[in-house]
């Protein structure tokens, strides 16, 4: 399964259910579609490449969104500009899926790189790629910071898997109704993420 999440009330925003042999990617690629106006959607490393990118790009300025997605470390896109705050203006490379070697298209996007320490471990460079090319409206410093957000819908998950569930396994014998049942899981979320945005406007 594949959910676009909102982050804070933990709402579904659209969600697909794979088959045998369907991948995430190939989930996630239909789901993008379903992205809102006026958000900035979030994606992990799985998702930091051209041709996601690109998908994404065109959904975003469809509908008035963003991305802020983390890159994957193999690529590298091309350099332009260096930017006040530290980020970077780069070209990166659409690749055709069924011919990597084949370049498609071009995107101009922004590249922000932090380094991420956590207490006991080494430290690592992240590099972020975003829709957002304006360092003044959108700086480096607060779009990494939102990114780190990004961990929260792990949360999501374990509501669906530990809080909505009672059992470990789930009960059907079919595909088909295993299906249902997890789509019955994400429903029931999104009644959840409706309750919770009620109970804070009454104050309750």
């Amino acid at each position: 399964t594949v959910a676009l999440v909102e982050l804070g009330l933990h709402n579904p925003l659209a969600a697909a259910i794979g088959r045998p042999g369907q991948s995430e990617w190939e989930l996630a690629g239909g789901v993008v579609t379903q992205v809102p106006a006026g958000t900035l959607v979030l994606a992990d490393r799985l998702y930091g490449c051209g041709a996601f990118a690109a998908q994404a790009l065109a959904v975003c300025t469809r509908v008035g969104s963003h991305f802020l997605l983390r890159a994957r470390s193999d690529i590298k896109p091309g350099v332009v500009e260096r930017l006040t705050d530290g980020s970077r203006l780069v070209v990166v490379a659409v690749r055709d899926p069924t011919r990597p070697s084949r370049i498609v298209d071009w995107l101009h996007l922004r590249e922000i790189r932090v380094r991420v320490k956590r207490p006991g471990h080494r430290g690592r460079e992240v590099r972020l790629w975003t829709s957002l090319l304006d360092p003044k409206t959108a700086p480096a410093l607060e779009l990494a910071e939102l990114y780190a957000r990004r961990w929260e819908h792990e949360l999501y998950y374990r509501e669906l898997k530990r809080e909505l569930r009672k059992t470990d396994l789930l009960q059907s014998h079919t595909v088909d109704t295993a299906a249902q049942e997890i789509a019955a899981l994400v429903l029931a979320s999104a009644l959840l993420a409706a309750e919770r945005a009620r109970v804070a406007r009454a104050n309750i």
